[in-house]
């Protein structure tokens, strides 16, 4: 798989979604998945790095039925396919250093 993910990490930083560094106290190991397609989504698993530290508050999602209860009558609707969406919205730059991803071509 190391060839896979080597080409998937080079196009990444090609596009400039991906940017080499040097050190990170927050490097996490990658995780790669294959896709159905055969080709390589980058991931990362921090449940050992970021998410420990990470005070999030809770938004519980109301129930089916009152979702589409608030949709009834509606006129108009729309879907959003994203496209890789995990690399769609930049992370603001005093974040990034917590997303590091630690693989075999480095950080």
């Amino acid at each position: 798989m190391k060839p896979k993910v080597g080409a998937e990490l080079k196009r990444l930083e090609r596009e400039e979604i991906l940017h080499k560094v040097k050190f990170s106290d927050w490097a996490t190991p990658i995780v790669p998945v294959v896709k159905l397609n055969g080709t390589v989504r980058i991931c990362s698993d921090y449940k050992i790095t970021v998410n420990p530290e990470v005070q999030t508050e809770q938004y519980p999602l109301p129930p089916t039925d009152d979702i589409f209860a608030k949709l009834a009558g509606g006129q108009k609707f729309t879907k959003i396919d994203l496209k890789r969406a995990y690399h769609q919205a930049e992370v603001e730059e005093e974040t990034q250093e917590y997303l590091t991803v630690n693989t075999h071509q480095g950080l």
